[in-house]
């Protein structure tokens, strides 16, 4: 790969505060798939594992391997119309710690189906270092949230739209490139972002197509109180590159088949 090519402006974050230099680090990641370790993924299994990038370097106390933490994103299917998903979050600089656990119907646009549980952890020494909530969709489409024994009405889902949550768009966009949406108009679609907040219109579309540094398919979603994000899919149905405002998801290593 020649890392003189710039990068997509979506992903590009190369500026001169970066030390490390970001396109070498972020093309040293991709490099497998030079090496052929990077595949197709089949099976009731999967598993994903994305190193995170930060897009400016100034205010991360870290050293020089670039890698300010992962994420790890499992699912097993289960009677074949359900994926149970296990996400674990942690960047290393914060000192965030975050597991997600959460239901999806096996559909295009992975709706939330059932209940969720949501783990948070800090590195601060006090009381609020620890968060835990439970969640689920009422019957009459309400969010409701349960923390510290205590039931809240967070929001009210619009119900001809699906609700999914961010985590979940991780397989979101590859079905999208699998059913060749590449020219149709936006589809919006109702964000539970981290199974805590309600963005009730988001819309998420086709972006661009690249050759570099490998051959991805690019999507966009935007949203009204939401951070807009770009999502990177490969010619195997894998997301790669995941770019947010603060931080840039590549991915590192791929496992799928059996657990």
């Amino acid at each position: 790969m020649n890392d003189k090519i710039p990068l997509h402006w979506s992903f590009n974050y190369n500026h001169g505060s970066q030390k490390p230099e970001y396109t070498q680090n972020l093309i040293k990641l991709l490099q497998r798939y030079e090496a052929g370790e990077i595949n197709a993924v089949t099976g009731e299994y999967k598993k994903h594992v994305y190193q995170i990038l930060p897009n400016y370097w100034r205010g991360y106390n870290n050293d020089k391997s670039f890698n300010i933490g992962q994420v790890v994103i499992e699912r097993n299917k289960k009677n074949g119309d359900n994926w149970i998903y296990n996400v674990n979050y942690i960047n290393e600089t914060n000192g965030e710690d975050l597991q997600y656990q959460f239901n999806c119907c096996d559909e295009m646009y992975r709706p939330l189906d059932g209940n969720w549980h949501v783990d948070v952890q800090n590195s601060c020494p006090d009381a609020y270092s620890k968060l835990s909530w439970d969640g689920n969709l009422t019957s009459d489409t309400e969010i409701q949230l349960g923390i510290s024994n205590r039931k809240i009405k967070a929001a009210k889902v619009d119900n001809s739209l699906p609700i999914t949550c961010n985590w979940a768009l991780f397989d979101v966009f590859p079905a999208l490139v699998d059913n060749k949406k590449k020219i149709e108009d936006a589809v919006e679609i109702a964000l539970l972002d981290d199974l805590e907040h309600l963005r009730p219109k988001c819309r998420i579309g086709y972006l661009d197509t690249i050759e570099f540094p490998i051959t991805l398919d690019g999507y966009y979603l935007y949203g009204t109180g939401s951070l807009p994000s770009y999502w990177w899919v490969d010619v195997y149905g894998n997301t790669v590159i995941v770019s947010s405002v603060f931080e840039t998801l590549v991915l590192k290593e791929i496992i799928g088949g059996t657990p």
